[in-house]
């Protein structure tokens, strides 16, 4: 199945592209833009069987795109994302026939049931086109929907790690969201929110942890001066970095590395 996701914000184009293990629903080719007029063009010229987009763009509105896929008989099934949560813009997409109304930022759990209603709708329609020959090729929608909760977790968890492992090997930088979003492709709210969902922590907390792990360890194996274990975990000032490590250990660094090696 085609796949084309269209919204004017980049980092939203990257979060949902990289949102869900897209193979495990049949999909096997997404295309991306930010420009709602190319997203027309692409319509008109190639079969795409899902469209994701933002329900409000310059020029071209995604009600705009769902009415050109009504009027030129295209079989593409549509999905709206908003940052708006008015309800009465979101039914006149529902009446033209979109099969979801999803607000930004897009949760995951959302998209999935979300792409699993679509993809169900468009076997079911294959299955009666077909209708007299024989099924054994077709693919089962339940069996995609086990095979997506099957490999839930995959696709976000390899965005987390790759974040988690950044953190770890750059606890002297800034590490803000900005910075980490970049990393991962996503805007920093969306990575935000992901990291949250995936992990159970906050990014500032996960970093904060990393930092005081990491000092604890060099208190233990280093003469080195807290004021430069303080640098090279990522805090600027000493008085700071003390502040932290007691709220997390109880003790001072300097208490804590005379008390472990007594």
């Amino acid at each position: 199945m085609q796949l084309l996701i269209v919204d004017d914000g980049h980092y939203v184009v990257e979060y949902l592209k990289h949102l869900l293990d897209w193979k495990a629903y049949g999909i096997d080719h997404i295309e991306t833009t930010t420009n709602s007029i190319k997203a027309k063009e692409v319509l008109t010229r190639s079969p795409v069987d899902i469209l994701i987009t933002d329900i409000r763009m310059p020029e071209i509105s995604g009600i705009d795109l769902l009415q050109h896929i009504h009027e030129t008989g295209l079989p593409t099934k549509v999905i709206f994302l908003s940052g708006y949560s008015q309800f009465d813009y979101a039914q006149k997409g529902l009446r033209l026939g979109a099969l979801d109304y999803l607000l930004k930022p897009v949760d995951k759990d959302d998209m999935e049931k979300a792409i699993a209603k679509v993809v169900e709708k468009i076997q079911e329609k294959r299955k009666v086109q077909t209708l007299g020959n024989s099924d054994d090729s077709m693919p089962n929608p339940i069996d995609d929907i086990d095979r997506i909760r099957h490999n839930k977790y995959l696709c976000n968890k390899s965005i987390v790690d790759k974040v988690q492992t950044f953190i770890e090997n750059h606890l002297d930088h800034s590490l803000s969201l900005d910075e980490l979003g970049k990393i991962a492709h996503l805007h920093p709210v969306y990575l935000s929110k992901l990291f949250k969902q995936e992990t159970g922590e906050n990014v500032s907390s996960y970093i904060s942890r990393k930092r005081l792990e990491k000092a604890s360890r060099l208190l233990l194996d280093s003469d080195l001066r807290i004021a430069d274990i303080s640098r090279m975990v990522g805090y600027k000032k000493d008085q700071y970095f003390i502040h932290l490590f007691k709220e997390e250990y109880g003790v001072t660094p300097r208490q804590y590395r005379r008390s472990r090696l007594t």
